[in-house]
């Protein structure tokens, strides 16, 4: 008789290398249902062989991120549609008309934001490409459509899941409380690493 075994082995894990949307194009876009964010990705970073990352994305009246800055990667943000503001380092706001443009160096704090009645419809680059803030979107996206986010603030409920989302994409806060906030989350980030929580979180959303 044919030897069996109570243990078969596991099924090889995709290569996570390759982003969810070059394998399946309706993955390009992802959807964040508490806050109406839309995301499209033009080029994952895995297209450019690194070098940028680019998307085509939606801010809704009212939204944007709270001021942070990155310590790997710059960004650039331009309207399509609509009157998109920005704030860079200690300037004050800035509106930007479809056609210009705001350069994010390394390091310095900034937000965009849509103080305007209607949905903004922006470009977006990371420069170089950064996987982790790939990775992050898709998680975050996720756990807002799956009811684990708060509906009015698209934050998770688990402050290990926002810990594994602000480290995976490398989104750190200014400031002496910033850097408070900074600190933990390395330490949650690590521990959900350790844990399998992150693991989990890139299975269900990312692969």
């Amino acid at each position: 008789m044919p030897k069996t075994t109570d243990n078969p082995p596991n099924p090889a894990k995709r290569d996570r290398t390759v982003p969810p949307g070059v394998l399946d194009p309706a993955r390009r876009t992802i959807i964040n249902k508490n806050t109406g964010e839309i995301v499209t990705w033009n080029k994952y970073g895995y297209e450019t062989a690194g070098e940028a990352g680019m998307a085509t994305a939606t801010c809704l009246p009212g939204g944007g991120p709270p001021l942070h800055y990155h310590t790997s990667y710059s960004e650039r943000f331009q309207p399509v549609d609509g009157e998109l503001g920005v704030i860079l380092g200690d300037s004050g706001p800035r509106h930007l008309m479809p056609g210009e443009g705001a350069d994010v160096p390394i390091g310095v704090p900034h937000r965009f934001f849509n103080d305007s009645d209607k949905e903004v419809v922006f470009k977006a680059w990371v420069l170089p490409a950064h996987a982790g803030f790939e990775q992050s979107l898709y998680i975050m996206f996720g756990l807002n459509s799956d009811g684990l986010a708060d509906p009015e603030t698209g934050m998770p409920y688990s402050i290990l899941h926002t810990a594994v989302v602000a480290d995976l994409g490398d989104m750190r806060f200014p400031g002496f409380k910033g850097g408070v906030v900074n600190y933990f989350i390395r330490v949650l980030a690590a521990y959900a690493r350790w844990s399998g929580i992150e693991e989990e979180l890139l299975t269900k959303y990312w692969d």
